[in-house]
């Protein structure tokens, strides 16, 4: 009885073509979306383990720090962190991603971008005063949400999600889209103002994407005051967290200078601009602007 039950449920149609679909979707996949599927298989199964093993290196640093008298840590808890809330009644400026690029990205870069707001969210959430901060543009079933969601608990953020455009959710006229390509200096952030970073990871492949964007929109736009500040001889490239914790930074009372030294990496070899090229800067931009009056006057 037992053998029959079996040839049964071998020659069972529903089984059959189960297995028949199966073999059929690994046959319509090709050999890179297969290894490209083991890969991402494989790295998540790395995350857990990664995870538990940081997990059992906190907890044996505690109990270490327990034993020699120390105090068992050097922050905030998580706690602690979770109550520190962002009023969004009181602060003085706001700042969007606009992630509405992903179309334009390679998941690579997806993935660097996504791993930026990680870092803008976790160093916000430490500030002393939290900056009201919007996700928006993010598109249904894309590929920033896609990589959002493989960070548990996104959801629970002190961030406001949005799949629609940061255009359609501000008054236009508060806007200001920062963009090296602008020829406007970004010296003092204004009050009620929400400040727009670009969510593109592209290495400069679509260069000045941004800026036209906001000319089309009719936002105003500014590019950080690097020039005016510091002397750098490589690429001024920022990431997304470098542009926010200079904004961050800012918006607590720091100066411009001693902020972009601070946060440029030291690969950059960012020097001080000392105050005769500053001065010499100016007298250049003065001349120009008298040369130009002088012209006016003659015609």
């Amino acid at each position: 009885m037992s053998q029959e039950t079996s040839v049964v449920e071998l020659d069972s149609p529903t089984i059959q073509t189960s297995v028949d679909d199966e073999n059929s979707s690994e046959k319509q996949m090709s050999k890179r979306q297969k290894k490209k599927m083991l890969k991402m298989q494989q790295w998540e199964i790395k995350k857990k383990e990664k995870r538990l093993k940081e997990k059992e290196k906190l907890k044996q640093r505690k109990l270490e720090a327990i034993a020699a008298g120390l105090p068992t840590r050097n922050g905030p808890s998580r706690k602690e962190l979770k109550r520190n809330k962002i009023d969004y009644s009181k602060s003085d400026i706001s700042v969007v991603v606009d992630l509405s690029f992903d179309n334009m990205m390679i998941d690579k870069d997806v993935a660097k971008c996504v791993k930026q707001l990680l870092r803008i969210y976790t160093m916000n959430r430490r500030s002393e005063r939290p900056i009201p901060l919007h996700f928006t543009g993010i598109r249904e079933g894309g590929s920033v949400e896609m990589h959002l969601k493989r960070n548990d608990g996104y959801q629970h953020w002190d961030v406001k999600f949005s799949n629609d455009s940061f255009a359609n959710l501000f008054d236009r006229d508060k806007l200001v889209y920062l963009s090296s390509e602008s020829d406007n200096v970004l010296t003092a952030l204004e009050k009620d103002h929400v400040y727009v970073i670009g969510g593109l990871v592209d290495h400069n492949q679509h260069k000045g994407h941004c800026y036209e964007l906001a000319s089309r929109l009719g936002i105003k736009h500014a590019r950080l005051p690097l020039s005016e500040h510091i002397v750098i001889k490589t690429r001024t490239i920022l990431t997304i967290n470098q542009v926010f914790e200079i904004l961050m930074k800012i918006q607590l009372g720091k100066q411009w200078q001693e902020t972009l030294l601070e946060v440029l990496p030291m690969r950059k070899g960012a020097k001080p601009k000392e105050s005769n090229e500053c001065s010499e800067q100016q007298s250049l931009v003065d001349e120009m602007q008298h040369n130009g009056q002088q012209s006016q006057l003659v015609k």
